[in-house]
């Protein structure tokens, strides 16, 4: 049996033009000879949908698209495996729906909330597997992968396999962490394990999609890189010992700093296309993260304009009006270069519709800066230090003293930030990568400071 695992690139709310991709992908499994399409959470929303979930029109556009996908699947082709939001008995889930033979066979809601309840969302029941052609299918969605006794209650009720389907922002980590966590459920479950994940940009959140397949024996047998649009077509057969996967080549791992690179160059390109935009606009005299940017847009085959010498030449009120307004005459998304660095210490210029680089310190700026021959940004290896140290890590003073750094420029980049925190409110969004860090607002603390 073969599935087709497609990481779906939705929009957030266009759900005709996301049921219409699924069509689409539904159609070239069709033509792959898959039993089933398996696309992740949210892939018929998009997401994050909290926000928007509970809206009736939402609900019913999902609703309508669902049947008429599902009534699609009577045609004897691949079934579908779909993320949306439903309401069922007076409360609202999110979860994955099988659609097969012309009708929606299951809905299991998702279930783990690790931090906490989501904002009008209600947990599932702890779910049980569905039957397809065969197979008895464990459906984990969301955090489910992460609750041991969900596994555990699928395999003690018969799943043959068991399949996590999310929609997990970028963070940074390296693309086998995803399948090392998955080897905990499969040696409690002895269970192969089908990992993936949503892909693109929406709004500050960047989903990486990749997926994998784990077999029982907890070896990698497939693996779809992250960021990549083309899906993987996988082959199960069954066996004494259950089902298992059939290994194919594994393609290396992609490096730290080119996750990075293309996590920008994903979230520039679907912040032009989800936004209406016609291209994006720099500001060379914001100089190497601009270079960044402008490298940035180029690979992501976005247009790219550069806002020229007719500005004023020094950041001010006039300057930020000026390019607002040749952004807008370019129809151009106009990005801000402040990164993570400048920010913290009120460096950071406020013109802009996006700020990319607003959650990169300026050392992890140089690294991508290396790695594509760019100009480097100018790195102060001992300040950024600092910084991570105070904000990734809230260290106080007197630890980071404590760690050999001079007391006397740990409590001025300790104010500096404090009195900065009006400049970073006035920043635009940036992207969300994953680092987590406090932003300390004005605040009396500093007169503790020595």
């Amino acid at each position: 049996m073969r599935f087709l695992l497609t990481p779906s690139n939705p929009q957030l709310g266009a759900i005709a033009a996301n049921a219409e991709a699924l069509r689409v992908a539904r159609a070239q499994a069709a033509g792959e000879g898959a039993a089933l399409l398996v696309t992740p959470e949210a892939s018929l929303s998009g997401a994050p949908a909290a926000d928007i979930a509970a809206r009736p029109e939402l609900l019913a556009a999902c609703e309508a698209a669902l049947q008429a996908l599902a009534a699609e699947t009577g045609d004897g082709g691949p079934g579908l495996l779909v993320g949306a939001p439903w309401r069922e008995g007076g409360r609202l889930y999110s979860g994955l729906l099988l659609l097969e033979g012309g009708r929606i066979v299951a809905r299991r809601a998702r279930h783990a909330f690790p931090q906490g309840p989501e904002p009008r969302l209600s947990p599932g029941p702890a779910p049980g597997p569905v039957a397809f052609r065969g197979l008895r299918l464990g459906l984990m969605s969301g955090a489910d992968a992460e609750d041991a006794g969900i596994a555990e209650t699928l395999q003690e009720t018969g799943a043959d396999l068991l399949l996590s389907l999310t929609a997990t922002p970028f963070s940074g980590e390296p693309e086998d962490r995803t399948s090392d966590r998955a080897v905990g459920p499969v040696v409690e479950t002895g269970l192969p394990f089908l990992g993936l994940n949503l892909r693109g940009g929406q709004g500050p959140w960047v989903y990486p999609g990749g997926g994998f397949v784990l077999n029982a024996d907890r070896r990698l047998a497939a693996r779809l890189p992250a960021f990549r649009p083309a899906p993987l077509l996988v082959t199960w057969e069954e066996g004494e010992a259950g089902w298992r996967c059939l290994p194919q080549p594994l393609p290396p791992a992609m490096p730290q700093a080119e996750r990075l690179w293309q996590a920008l160059c994903l979230a520039l390109a679907d912040a032009v296309a989800k936004g209406g935009f016609a291209g994006v606009m720099t500001d060379p005299a914001e100089g190497a993260p601009a270079g960044l940017l402008a490298a940035a847009a180029r690979e992501a085959g976005l247009r790219l304009t550069e806002a020229g010498d007719l500005l004023p030449a020094r950041p001010s009120p006039e300057r930020d009006a000026a390019l607002a307004r040749k952004a807008a005459a370019a129809g151009g998304l106009l990005l801000n270069g402040a990164d993570a660095t400048a920010l913290a210490l009120g460096e950071g210029g406020r013109a802009g519709h996006l700020a990319p680089l607003r959650d990169l310190w300026r050392g992890e700026l140089a690294a991508l800066a290396i790695a594509r021959g760019l100009p480097l940004p100018v790195v102060a290896a001992e300040t950024d230090a600092i910084l991570r140290g105070l904000l990734e890590a809230e260290k106080p003073v007197d630890v980071l003293a404590a760690e050999g750094y001079d007391p006397a420029e740990v409590s001025r980049l300790w104010r500096m930030v404090a009195a900065a925190a009006y400049k970073r409110r006035q920043a635009p969004l940036g992207l969300r990568l994953g680092r987590g860090q406090s932003d300390p607002f004005s605040n009396g603390m500093t007169g503790l400071l020595p």
